[in-house]
């Protein structure tokens, strides 16, 4: 920005002066971003070089229907990360379908992910999606006087304040991008309601744990709850990215339902929009 055209009676040594410093701030958001890339990209060589050596010797197990073998007994898929995290290989569950990894990411512990995911929202937006989280929200068939929850909410649109506007109340959760907002916690123990209905979009190929994120879903859904995820990644969608860990593709998520004490209630895809619906079984309630 050039402060002269915008400010034509300002003292012209000032104005110097704070072209100066915009210049200067300018030059260090670049050198931060440039350290950013650089440390990523090095520490996921490093971490490649090392499970290039030890994936072939190691066995694998599916974070779905726990299905273990050797590497050569899955469909071996590989993708490399956008944002510098390599090379990403992931595995194709003969038993339930499912494609999960890379196995690299998997053995991450939560706080170094937290982590990777606060550096990565610093300088990424995903952009808004208000539109796919809200048909998400009405395949519910929700009742204004229910109770609401929007799953990793994100820190981008505006679907919570939209539905609240419609007199629906809606909270929403979102762990690990920067929002702080009315109606939305950052963390689980701030979460001690149940809900009638829980929501996501562009959430669910996120999980690294599926069946126990599932279980702690049906604790926080009140006796007959539903929930509804939405994601591209029910198919082989978008995996050049480390961040997506789970594909829940074919028969897995029946086999998720079917662990976790869910059944399908309906399914809804209009081109790259996947929805699957989900309800307690009675007897898990």
């Amino acid at each position: 920005m050039n402060f002269m055209k915008k400010n034509k009676n300002v003292n012209p040594a000032l104005t110097e002066s704070l072209n100066d410093i915009l210049r200067r701030l300018d030059q260090v958001e670049k050198q931060a971003v440039l350290s950013d890339t650089y440390s990523v990209f090095s520490f996921w060589r490093i971490i490649d070089r090392l499970y290039e050596k030890l994936l072939p010797e190691m066995t694998q197990k599916c974070i779905l229907c726990d299905f273990e073998s050797g590497r050569e007994s899955f469909k071996i898929l590989v993708d490399k990360c956008i944002f510098g995290g390599g090379v990403l290989e992931r595995y194709q569950c003969p038993q339930c379908e499912c494609i999960f990894g890379p196995r690299k990411y998997l053995d991450l512990d939560e706080e170094f992910v937290n982590l990777d995911y606060r550096l990565l929202y610093s300088h990424y937006d995903e952009g808004n999606t208000t539109e796919n989280e809200v048909q998400t929200f009405f395949s519910l068939e929700p009742k204004k006087d229910g109770l609401h929850l929007d799953w990793g909410c994100g820190a981008w649109g505006t679907t919570i304040q939209n539905l609240r506007d419609q007199n629906y109340d809606v909270w929403g959760y979102e762990p690990s991008a920067p929002v702080t907002a009315d109606f939305i916690v950052n963390t689980r123990d701030q979460i001690s309601a149940k809900f009638d209905t829980i929501f996501s979009n562009n959430v669910i190929e996120h999980f690294r744990n599926p069946v126990p994120q599932f279980k702690d879903f049906a604790t926080i859904l009140k006796p007959g709850g539903r929930m509804a995820h939405s994601s591209p990644c029910y198919e082989y969608n978008y995996a050049y990215t480390r961040f997506h860990t789970l594909f829940l593709t074919g028969r897995s998520p029946y086999v998720l339902a079917e662990k976790t004490g869910f059944k399908i209630l309906n399914t809804i895809r209009k081109g790259e929009y996947i929805n699957y619906v989900f309800g307690l079984e009675s007897s898990s309630l």
